[in-house]
Order: structure tokens, then C-alpha cells, then sequence
């Protein structure tokens, strides 16, 4: 049976194989099912997903983030979804990733003709281009302290900033997840 890959999107991607330049055989993903379709994924690899829906085959990496560790984030930030805004958390090798969506749903709103409220809000949320604005970097593995940082968009700094002491991740959630989507977090620094 050929290995696909559906996208919180909806998208259908399927794994292929093909010949390397220089010999041996590559494995990459591609909407095209008419190419030859790999059965599994290669041992050491995995099928990964950004924010806003790219889809590729990497290497497997160690999980530095346990799954209860992303599954508080999760539940907290399904208490900040908004239908102006809507947030996933990605983990990027130690670092949990805090994406904001703009759904932009007032724009779809004046032009929907196909949805119901709540399929408009739905198809917003799928459909929204996400931005990384704050993140938590494990800095101790035996303890489980992490370093809060948020993205500065300032065109002189572009970058990461701390804008916390490292703490407990239970702590550092109910502290600074209260900002997302507000101006009050272009104060945290």
C-alpha cells in the first residue's frame, strides 16, 4: 500500500523514490500519485510539517520534548484561539515554537459564498499563514527549565529575545501565553 500524507490542510502527499545523481535511491514527498509511490517511510526519517503547511522528509530527531511537556502547551493555547487568531506549537529539536495564524476571517466573512459561520472559521483557521512569535528553549534536561523567549520584529533587531528568568514550563505558560495576541506582548523584553 503507497505511504500518503494528508496536511491539516487537507493537501494529499505522497512519499516517492527515484535515483540519486551519482547512484543510489532518493526518497522526497510531491502531490504527483502518478510516480513511484515508496510503501514506508525509511527507518531514520520522519514526515514533517511546518506551521504553514510545507511538507518534507527528514532526519528523525531525538525527542528532547515530552509529549506531556507539548501536550500542557497544546491545551493551553486551545484557551487563546480566537477567530482573529489561532496558534500551534511546534517542537524544533529543544525549543517548543509558539506559531500565530492570521486567520484574516473579517475579509472572508464580506466574501463568503460557500461556508457556514463555523465552516468559515474552520477553513480560516486550516488556511492561516502562521508567524513563530514566542518560544520556551529547554535549558536544563534534568530539572525540565526552560528559557522564555519572543520574537522581536523590529527591524534592528530581528531576532529572539529573552523576557523572563527560565523556569518550570506550567509556570512560564500561565505567565506569558495571557499576551498572545495582544500589543501588550511587544512590552515583554
Amino acid at each position: 500500500m503507497p505511504f500518503t500524507y494528508t496536511t491539516r490542510r487537507g493537501k494529499t502527499y505522497y512519499l516517492h523514490t527515484g535515483p540519486k545523481r551519482g547512484g543510489g535511491t532518493q526518497h522526497y514527498v510531491s502531490t504527483d500519485p502518478e510516480r513511484s509511490v515508496a510503501e514506508a517511510v525509511p527507518d531514520g526519517f520522519e514526515i514533517h510539517e511546518t506551521p504553514n503547511g510545507q511538507v518534507y522528509l527528514r532526519r528523525a530527531k531525538r525527542a528532547l520534548i515530552r509529549p506531556d511537556e507539548l501536550a500542557l502547551v497544546n491545551a493551553e493555547l486551545s484557551k487563546h484561539q480566537t477567530s482573529q487568531h489561532c496558534y500551534l506549537a511546534e517542537v524544533n529539536g529543544k525549543e517548543i515554537v509558539i506559531h500565530e495564524g492570521a486567520t484574516h476571517i473579517e475579509t472572508l466573512r464580506a466574501i463568503n459564498i460557500r461556508f457556514s459561520e463555523s465552516g468559515l472559521e474552520d477553513y480560516a483557521a486550516r488556511n492561516a499563514q502562521y508567524t513563530a512569535v514566542m518560544r520556551f528553549v529547554l535549558q536544563d534536561e534534568a530539572k525540565r527549565i526552560f528559557r522564555p523567549e519572543r520574537y522581536c520584529f523590529r527591524g534592528s533587531v530581528e531576532d529572539w529575545i529573552s523576557i523572563g528568568e527560565p523556569a518550570e514550563l506550567h509556570k512560564l505558560v500561565s505567565k506569558f501565553f495571557k499576551h498572545l495576541g495582544r500589543d501588550s506582548i511587544d512590552d515583554l523584553y
